[in-house]
């Protein structure tokens, strides 16, 4: 690495003459109680949540209890505010610092903020100039992620490309390490694009990015952040937190000297280098390392098989990791599969390199059938060898590794498929089946047909025995010696076959640093090694098999359903083994005693339909394994499966819908066994009467329950009208929406549950009102804000949604959703079958103290909900003439959040006595007799 050791010092000297958008954060004053991350500066690209569900996060430290507030200035686009404010010069997002001191705010806009401020009382005020939303991209790994534009092929024309990107900002990282997590950086600054940035920039980082953009039709005038975070020779075990090292500590560490090689020691990288951007909200990671685990000189004495179960536990365990700081659910992960690192001269030597070891693992690391790490793909390289300025280990050309994990990113990341975007992978293994007529024996090789148009064999550039009678592939008896056999293709049946001896057990393909021939398709994409004994089973295609295995299942509810939505937290970053998490959660944290009981899928788990039967198919990047396995295993954990649509053509995310499915859809879900679906008002063509789709859908579930006794709970949008829609809709639906999407602010709150008090007499058992899922546990909400969330829930008998990460959910968060006897109130069917509790004072439109009332089906007990929604801490009173007794009655009264009666008894009211601002006091008043 000594060209690598001579760039880098090169690269440092280079930044530093590099004429900058910003010179960082702008601090007025000197006071330290407010920091940002180093980040936060002028130019700065937050992630747009205009598309596919992602948002935008800035995180700092401030005093503990300090309410901090980020204001966008000038030239903002469209802005969902998170715990606002508005002044006269546009909107303010509010944070309330933890007894940590730290802060966190989420920011749902696009478009830009000429001038971005962060201030809180006591400090000075922070401002960030050029502040836009967009895209934002985050590239680490070692000395190939770190390799320049400039050497790169085409070095000066790809550099040129830059300027028809005007918007691109750049954030390089100086190189740093630390023995212990880090808040910021040490340095680092937005760039705009010009020759002389981005020609030092990740040439693999800014051609993968562009080559999204280009395919995706991203608009150029739109904003795209960059940041790059690597260092050559480094292990990635030095990029692991300490919790994600743990993960895996069956498999040791090499021991490297700290004084000679301190960026290489466990964790110092991550602590330096990614643990400040740990909060940056990011469409996808792209990664570019491997090499230095490859090494043989640090892999010891353990077999091949070995290195691969260890880096593949070590890749996965950083990326759900590194997922899981960021609280967004599992952002799209993007890794480069190792090119080959040798002359391909010296290929027929065959040297050990530990490359097929390293790539193997990197090939678990994306979505696959069963697999631990979804929304992930992987550019496969093992034909794209060759030598650059920096050596064989270095090859030239970034340009097509680039522009093949592009590819992958766009259909990962951005959900495209083949009928909007070209093939995005080589021929991919579904199979392997041993095959006997007579005294001859054959491997058939079974590949998906989506990926084998134009199946043949390619000789690899510069190859020296190319495939002059050589396929790549190899088998063995023993997993010792291998024997390279010929390979007859069969494109029409997609499929190779394999002549093999008796003998054979295994099969590997491309097993080898440098490979002379690939197989590809018409999209000139090969298929990454691997190497699988003959036990292997199918990959599933993700679509449903027509009636299959029907379970038996539930009658209808009665009670408000008790679940978890994916939405709120995770929006469109939610997959399979997030589902699964969560399930089994569920049942480890004690939602399940509590009586929760849905897992259900919002929006993004659909990408399109089977162009014959109709039927919908599932994401293969989030749900490779498809919906029917999914289900399966909620329904294993004693829990019920639910999904999502929308009555129109397309979704509110842009997936498909259900217009003129709605049948194929409902036999579809009932072959899934599916108990919950919500069904959307978003775009697309759609019937010209509303409750069109609610009816055929009412038609399907009606036919599936008779069929297999599965009771379907049907959840639309909207119903807001209890003397139009409302004299209806519990004949087509269990429960509706009466208002917008709640978002994780005490306004949204407080206007959903007040905008559905009208609707009341509507409610009855098995007929909810919905004012949408919960925010409990989210960002955005006080403490004292998301407990009276939930008792304004409670109190409606709505249906309880949790919307946040319920596996890694804090006990606070857990103590709000499982509280027994508010949970009570919500299940109890009300007194005459009144199921809803209603405002008992008047709705002035002005927040204030405030009593809501339902009488509970026992006919004794009261349930008061007591609501200080004003700004000031206050008094709350109930009188009995609010709950139809006789001003003389003696009650007593149950506080439900503590489950102990309060002392005495009382007579004509009750008060709660200085109750802070938006906060509660929830209780049973019951006469006594």
């Amino acid at each position: 690495h000594v060209l690598w050791c001579m760039f880098s010092m090169m690269l440092r000297a280079a930044l530093c003459a590099l004429v900058l958008v910003g010179g960082g954060t702008s601090v007025h004053g000197s006071s330290q109680l407010l920091q940002l991350p180093s980040w936060f500066g002028d130019g700065m690209v937050l992630q747009s949540n205009e598309e596919y569900g992602a948002r935008a996060f800035l995180n700092g430290l401030a005093t503990p209890g300090a309410v901090v507030t980020v204001s966008c200035e000038g030239g903002a686009g469209a802005v969902a505010p998170v715990r606002t404010t508005t002044t006269g010069g546009g909107p303010t997002f509010l944070a309330t610092a933890d007894k940590n001191g730290e802060w966190v705010v989420e920011i749902k806009a696009s478009g830009a903020c000429s001038t971005m401020g962060v201030s809180t009382p006591g400090s000075p005020t922070h401002t960030a100039t050029g502040v836009a939303f967009g895209e934002v991209f985050f590239c680490a790994g070692q000395s190939n992620m770190v390799f320049p534009l400039s050497l790169a092929l085409n070095a000066s024309a790809e550099i040129a490309t830059a300027a028809d990107w005007p918007n691109f900002r750049y954030f390089q990282t100086p190189l740093q390490y630390n023995s212990t997590q880090q808040f910021t950086t040490k340095g680092g600054n937005w760039s705009a694009p010009s020759p002389a940035v981005v020609s030092v920039f990740s040439a693999v980082c800014f051609l993968t990015v562009r080559d999204m953009m280009i395919i995706h039709g991203y608009p150029q005038n739109k904003a795209v952040g960059l940041v790059q975070a690597a260092w050559g020779g480094t292990r990635v075990e030095a990029w692991m937190s300490p919790n994600a090292l743990e993960q895996c500590k069956e498999f040791p560490v090499p021991a490297e000297d700290p004084k000679k090689a301190p960026q290489n020691q466990p964790s110092w990288l991550f602590n330096a280098m990614y643990a400040p951007f740990q909060k940056m909200a990011v469409r996808a990671t792209l990664w570019y390392q491997g090499e230095a685990n490859a090494d043989q000189k640090t892999l010891g004495l353990q077999n091949e098989d070995f290195h691969t179960a260890a880096y593949a536990c070590k890749l996965q365990a950083m990326v759900a990791d590194w997922r899981l700081r960021k609280g967004m659910g599992d952002f799209a992960f993007l890794n480069v599969q190792l090119p080959p690192s040798i002359d391909p001269a010296d290929s027929t030597k065959d040297p050990v390199t530990g490359r097929p070891a390293i790539r193997a693992a990197a090939a678990e690391a994306v979505s696959r059938p069963g697999g631990l790490t979804d929304i992930a793909g992987m550019a496969v390289t093992v034909d794209l060898g060759g030598k650059s300025a920096w050596g064989f280990d270095h090859p030239v050309n970034k340009n097509a590794i680039s522009a093949r994990l592009a590819l992958q990113g766009v259909h990962v990341a951005f959900a495209k498929q083949l009928d909007s975007m070209p093939q995005w992978t080589g021929p991919t293994l579904k199979n392997l089946t041993l095959r006997s007529m007579g005294s001859q024996h054959a491997v058939v090789v079974e590949l998906d047909p989506a990926t084998t148009t134009g199946l043949r064999l390619r000789d690899v550039l510069n190859c020296v025995r190319c495939c002059k009678g050589l396929s790549s592939f190899e088998v063995s008896s023993d997993y010792k010696v291998w024997t390279t056999v010929n390979a007859t293709l069969d494109a029409a049946a997609s499929s190779v076959a394999l002549n093999v001896p008796e003998t054979t057990t295994a099969v590997r393909y491309a097993w080898h640093d440098f490979v002379d021939c690939v197989l590809v398709n018409d999209a000139d994409l090969p298929m990454g090694p691997w190497k699988l004994n003959l036990t292997s089973a199918e990959k599933s295609t993700g679509r449903v098999p027509k009636h299959a295995n029907r379970e038996r299942g539930s009658g209808p509810i009665q009670s408000p359903p008790l679940g978890f939505n994916s939405w709120n937290f995770f929006h469109c970053n939610i997959d399979e083994n997030e589902v699964k998490a969560v399930a089994v959660a569920m049942n480890a944290n004690g939602m399940r005693a509590a009586g929760y009981e849905y897992i259900n899928i919002d929006d993004c788990w659909q990408v399109g339909r089977d162009n014959t039967t109709g039927q919908i198919i599932a994401d293969p990047a989030r749900f490779p394994s498809g919906m029917k396995a999914l289900a399966d295993f909620v329904h294993a954990q004693g829990l019920k499966f639910g999904v999502y649509t929308a009555r129109g053509s397309r979704t509110c995310q842009n997936r498909p819908g259900a217009y003129q499915h709605e049948l194929i859809d409902a036999a579809t879900y009932c072959d899934i066994g599916l108990d919950y679906l919500k069904n959307d008002n978003c775009g697309g063509t759609n019937w010209p009467n509303q409750n069109q789709s609610w009816i055929l859908f009412k038609e399907g579930f009606d036919k599936c329950f008779k069929e297999t006794g599965r009771y379907t709970v049907k959840s639309i949008e909207y119903c807001k009208d209890p003397t139009d829609c409302g004299q209806w809709i519990a004949g087509v639906a269990n429960l509706w929406r009466t208002e917008g999407d709640i978002q994780n602010t005490w306004q949204s709150v407080y206007g959903n549950i007040h905008g559905q008090n009208d609707m009341a007499p509507v409610a009855r058992p098995g007929a909810f009102n919905d004012p949408d899922m919960l925010q409990v546990g989210n960002v955005g909400l006080t403490q004292i804000e998301q407990k009276t969330h939930m008792a304004y829930w409670c109190i409606a008998s709505a249906p309880i949604l949790a919307g946040t990460d319920i596996v890694h959910a804090s006990n606070e968060t857990l103590a709000i959703l499982t509280a027994a006897e508010y949970l009570e109130v919500n299940q109890d069917l009300g007194l005459n079958d009144k199921i809803q509790g209603v405002l008992a004072t008047p709705n002035v439109g002005v927040p204030g103290p405030e009593v809501w009332v339902k009488h509970l089906a026992d006919g004794k007990r009261i349930a008061v909900l007591l609501v200080n929604g004003g700004n000031n801490a206050s008094d709350v009173t109930v009188s009995w003439t609010q709950l139809g007794l006789p001003p003389n009655t003696k009650a007593t009264v149950r506080d439900l959040w503590h489950q102990q009666a309060v002392d005495g008894t009382v007579t004509g009211s009750f008060t709660a006595k200085n109750v802070a601002t938006h906060d509660h006091m929830f209780v049973t008043v019951t006469p006594v007799v």
